[in-house]
């Protein structure tokens, strides 16, 4: 994904590292930190790769600034990654999902203050969003910020059906142990 996201700030005009590191923190309202060290690795496979070329340009009192451009390739691989749709989120590999699994074979006891802990964390991502949508213009940030209040708005869903379905369970087992 980062691989693309690059070209396809490539294909806008050649760019450095930072630059790029910049645009995709901007592009994505500074909701997704890059690491400067994943940019120049993932730089130097697309230039391996041939998808990207780099130039040293001089500058005055500082080191020569590496500058990356698409290739004729590199504009080629956006092109078919952008033909192909894309595969909906793996759910089983979201962090929580994990975490609620192995907590209640380790410790039962702790998966409703645990539910009611993401709940938190979920309510203020939305508050977090809905702040956004009312101080941007920018109708890409928008669509961005109303896609993820409706997944977070399904998590939110999928965790009142968790705590449902574990209460139950919950009076069921104390209901057997009586």
């Amino acid at each position: 994904m980062l691989k693309h996201a690059i070209l396809g700030l490539l294909a806008e005009k050649p760019r450095h590292g930072y630059d790029i590191k910049n645009e995709f923190e901007k592009m994505l309202g500074h909701t997704w930190k890059l690491n400067i060290g994943q940019v120049y690795s993932t730089l130097a496979r697309l230039e391996r790769d041939n998808l990207v070329k780099s130039e040293e340009i001089p500058q005055d009192c500082l080191p020569d600034r590496k500058v990356y451009s698409l290739t004729d390739a590199g504009r080629e691989e956006l092109k078919a990654w952008f033909g192909e749709p894309s595969r909906p989120p793996a759910r089983f590999k979201v962090d929580f999902f994990l975490k609620l699994l192995v907590a209640q074979r380790a410790e039962p006891s702790g998966l409703l203050p645990m539910i009611w802990q993401q709940r938190q964390v979920y309510l203020q991502a939305i508050a977090d969003m809905n702040a956004l949508l009312i101080k941007t213009d920018d109708e890409e940030m928008r669509l961005l910020a109303e896609g993820l209040l409706l997944h977070l708005d399904a998590d939110m869903k999928w965790l009142d059906l968790c705590e449902e379905t574990l209460s139950k369970a919950d009076v069921h087992t104390s209901k057997g142990e009586e």
